[in-house]
């Protein structure tokens, strides 16, 4: 019942598309063998596929290698010519190399099912359709593994820098107010987003920023870039949420129809949609005239050509497309006479003459023929016979008609008429995204940092941290300080013998707690965000690597995997995919917590 379903939406397809008898013929017979198999060799009416094909240079038969991997499907212990016909007749198409390395590996042949995998994933990037949804989700897998890695970053310097900006406003706060209220000007300043009622959101990005005074300068730098980052996510995801959903435009399908000769009668109807409304248009009857003759739809090809030649624009290709036509139906005469006119709009179409001697020949007229084949020679560097598509008629070679007519029929449409091809006007939806509340977030954000910075960086350096005993302290608080230890400190390790044996005994406690802390603190961060201990200690790119490399894998295994790969393309055997990024996640988890624990 299953099969049987299959096969009729099959035939509903192909009913409905320009499709000649002799390519329809054939696949009737092969529905017919895949309908009723008993006795019956499947190889003879493929081959009759493939050869009526082949005569009208058809490469890619999209729609019927569609066919056969939907029975396949449907019929798992089906004849194994199914899918490998899949392959011949358009060897682009993902799903049925999917579906071989999936049987491969069901019969033991795992070597043979790997390869069959690898090149399933190459005709993935082959397939113009499956290529894109595949680019565009890549889009958005990075944008969301990157700014996740970048939230973490904010956060986990953010936190290091708290306790500086603290100590600050209350100095700041002592200066202004004296130390009674130097307490409550210090929670207003660091709670500024707040009382201004704005959020938790603003206020952490309000921490990070004013923080900036006190990082190296690479760290500095990590976060300015971290803040623009953030600041176009909006737009980056609307950007590829809004390609990914979007049709491509019909002009760009008909393109690669022409460039792969390819067979996609959706598009075509599509395509002929829109006739009326481009009448009179050679370069576009032209166009509608190959793709017909393509599916084999010869009579209606005849008049998109003759239509195409009543608009003279200086094209001789419509009367070598109608001259071939009429040679192929037996008359010579009349093909004689469409060459005769080719030549008379372009005498340089070596096409015309090549393709006249075999009219000439055919009409007993061997003198001219010659003569003919001679021009076709001289005109095409010796290589006429080369030129164009081959035919139903062997001795004939058809124009090409290429992307370029489709570029040059698209660079004559008005703005209103290019909407009617699927080409969409410009439009500022994606670029409002940079004055998304998200977005003005982080731009406001980083400016309030970059004035921070630029005034305190000049007339108020930023607290300094102890590297022994963590104690924040400002190098014009009393004399004494460094800019690595606090007074204590370098009373303490480098002037030993002028301190009582009691306070340096109590310091050490201090120092070994601080230390104590710190490194359990290090290695619980590390285990929940990757690369953040070479973050604080100022291994900036080792950090930032680590931290994208973790964050992206994560996001791969969780969203892109289940949300878009498995929608995108339903044969693709997910688990090699979601195995190597879980492989990914962990190697990149394990060297920064290795490194933490080093450290200690």
């Amino acid at each position: 019942m299953k099969r049987t379903i299959v096969l009729l939406l099959v035939c509903v397809l192909l009913a409905v598309s320009p499709i000649a008898a002799s390519v329809d013929e054939a696949w009737l017979e092969v529905q017919e063998v895949l309908s009723s198999p008993e006795g019956r060799s499947l190889q003879e009416p493929i081959d009759d596929l493939i050869n009526s094909a082949e005569e009208i240079d058809v490469r890619r038969m999209t729609p019927y290698a569609s066919a056969f991997v939907a029975w396949s499907q449907a019929n798992p212990d089906g004849d194994p010519l199914v899918l490998e016909t899949a392959t011949v007749i358009d060897s682009e198409l993902p799903s049925s190399y999917f579906l071989l390395s999936h049987r491969s590996w069901a019969q033991g042949s795992h070597l043979e099912s790997a390869r069959y995998y690898l090149r399933g994933w190459l005709a993935c990037f082959q397939y113009e359709v499956i290529r894109r949804h595949l680019l565009m989700s890549f889009g958005i897998w990075l944008t969301i593994g990157i700014s996740a890695a970048s939230l973490v970053a904010l956060l986990v310097m953010m936190l290091r820098t708290v306790r500086r900006s603290n100590h600050d406003a209350l100095t700041v706060g002592a200066m202004i107010f004296g130390r009674i209220n130097a307490v409550v000007f210090g929670l207003v300043l660091l709670l500024l987003p707040l009382f201004a009622g704005l959020g938790p959101a603003w206020l952490a990005v309000y921490l990070f920023v004013i923080g900036w005074v006190y990082l190296d300068d690479n760290q500095r730098a990590l976060a300015v870039v971290i803040t623009a980052v953030l600041a176009l996510v909006p737009f980056l995801a609307d950007s590829w949420q809004s390609a990914l959903l979007r049709v491509p435009p019909m002009t760009d399908r008909v393109e690669v129809m022409l460039d792969e000769r390819q067979l996609d009668p959706s598009t075509l109807r599509e395509f002929l949609g829109v006739k009326a409304n481009f009448d009179g248009d050679s370069t576009y009857h032209l166009i509608v005239g190959e793709l017909l003759r393509m599916h084999s739809a010869v009579e209606s090809a005849k008049i998109e050509f003759q239509a195409a030649a009543v608009e003279p624009f200086g094209d001789a290709r419509p009367f070598v497309f109608l001259g071939n036509m009429a040679l192929e139906d037996g008359n010579v005469q009349l093909a004689i006479q469409y060459y005769d006119a080719a030549i008379d709009t372009d005498r340089l179409t070596a096409l015309a003459y090549h393709n006249l001697s075999s009219a000439y020949d055919l009409n007993r007229r061997f003198e001219q023929g010659d003569a003919a084949r001679a021009r076709a020679r001289e005109l095409a560097g010796g290589r006429s016979a080369s030129l164009g598509f081959r035919g139903r008629d062997p001795r004939v070679r058809y124009p090409m008609v290429s992307s370029d007519d489709v570029r040059e029929f698209v660079s004559g449409l008005s703005p209103e008429d290019k909407l009617l091809v699927g080409l969409s006007a410009s439009s500022w939806r994606s670029a409002r995204e940079f004055l998304s509340p998200l977005s003005m977030m982080f731009w406001i954000g980083g400016l309030v940092g970059l004035g921070v910075l630029f005034v305190r960086s000049r007339w108020f350096p930023g607290a300094k941290e102890c590297t022994k005993c963590g104690k924040v302290y400002r190098l014009d608080d009393e004399p004494g300080e460094s800019a690595v230890y606090c007074r204590q400190c370098v009373s303490v390790f480098l002037q030993r013998d002028l301190v009582p044996i009691d306070q340096q005994t109590t310091k050490l406690a201090q120092v070994r707690r601080w230390d104590r802390w710190t490194t359990i603190i290090r290695r619980l961060t590390a285990l929940v965000a990757p690369g953040s201990d070479q973050l604080v200690r100022d291994r900036v790119a080792i950090g930032v690597a680590l931290g994208i490399i973790a964050w992206v894998s994560l996001v791969g295994v969780t969203v892109w995997v289940p949300r878009f790969l498995e929608v995108i393309e339903p044969t693709i055997p997910v688990r090699p995919v979601s195995a190597a990024l879980v492989l990914i996640f962990v190697a990149a988890w394990l060297a920064g917590v290795i490194a933490s624990w080093q450290r200690g």
